[in-house]
Protein backbone atom coordinates (compact mmCIF):
# COMPACT_ATOMS: atom_id res chain seq x y z
CA UNK A 1 0.00 0.00 0.00
CA UNK A 2 1.47 3.32 -1.09
CA UNK A 3 1.29 6.26 1.33
CA UNK A 4 -1.07 9.13 0.40
CA UNK A 5 0.58 11.82 -1.69
CA UNK A 6 -2.05 14.55 -2.25
CA UNK A 7 -1.42 17.43 0.17
CA UNK A 8 -4.00 19.85 1.52
CA UNK A 9 -3.26 22.76 3.81
CA UNK A 10 -5.65 24.28 6.33
CA UNK A 11 -4.49 27.33 8.28
CA UNK A 12 -6.02 28.18 11.65
CA UNK A 13 -5.12 31.87 12.02
CA UNK A 14 -6.92 32.16 15.35
CA UNK A 15 -4.66 29.60 17.05
CA UNK A 16 -1.61 29.96 14.77
CA UNK A 17 -1.63 26.31 13.70
CA UNK A 18 -1.32 24.75 10.23
CA UNK A 19 -2.86 21.40 9.39
CA UNK A 20 -1.38 19.42 6.49
CA UNK A 21 -3.78 16.66 5.43
CA UNK A 22 -2.42 13.88 3.22
CA UNK A 23 -4.93 11.89 1.17
CA UNK A 24 -5.12 9.60 -1.85
CA UNK A 25 -7.14 12.08 -3.94
CA UNK A 26 -8.04 15.77 -4.02
CA UNK A 27 -10.42 16.41 -1.13
CA UNK A 28 -13.25 18.86 -0.84
CA UNK A 29 -13.03 21.52 1.85
CA UNK A 30 -15.62 19.63 3.89
CA UNK A 31 -13.53 16.45 3.78
CA UNK A 32 -10.42 18.32 4.92
CA UNK A 33 -12.38 19.90 7.77
CA UNK A 34 -13.77 16.48 8.71
CA UNK A 35 -10.24 15.05 8.92
CA UNK A 36 -9.09 17.96 11.11
CA UNK A 37 -12.16 17.67 13.36
CA UNK A 38 -11.54 13.96 13.78
CA UNK A 39 -7.90 14.64 14.71
CA UNK A 40 -8.95 17.30 17.23
CA UNK A 41 -11.57 15.01 18.78
CA UNK A 42 -8.87 12.43 19.44
CA UNK A 43 -6.77 15.01 21.31
CA UNK A 44 -9.52 15.54 23.93
CA UNK A 45 -9.25 19.33 24.10
CA UNK A 46 -5.44 19.63 24.17
CA UNK A 47 -4.50 22.63 22.06
CA UNK A 48 -1.31 22.58 19.96
CA UNK A 49 1.28 25.31 20.42
CA UNK A 50 1.28 28.33 18.12
CA UNK A 51 3.39 27.86 15.00
CA UNK A 52 2.90 24.09 14.95
CA UNK A 53 2.42 22.24 11.68
CA UNK A 54 0.34 19.11 12.21
CA UNK A 55 0.37 16.38 9.56
CA UNK A 56 -2.75 14.23 9.33
CA UNK A 57 -2.66 11.11 7.17
CA UNK A 58 -6.06 9.90 6.01
CA UNK A 59 -7.27 6.95 3.94
CA UNK A 60 -9.96 9.01 2.23
CA UNK A 61 -9.88 8.18 -1.46
CA UNK A 62 -7.99 4.93 -1.13
CA UNK A 63 -9.03 2.32 -3.67
CA UNK A 64 -11.72 4.40 -5.37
Amino acid sequence: MQPPNVKHLLIDDKNGVRYRVLAYRKLTREEVLMAVRHYKSQRKGKKPKKGTIITIVTVIGYNT
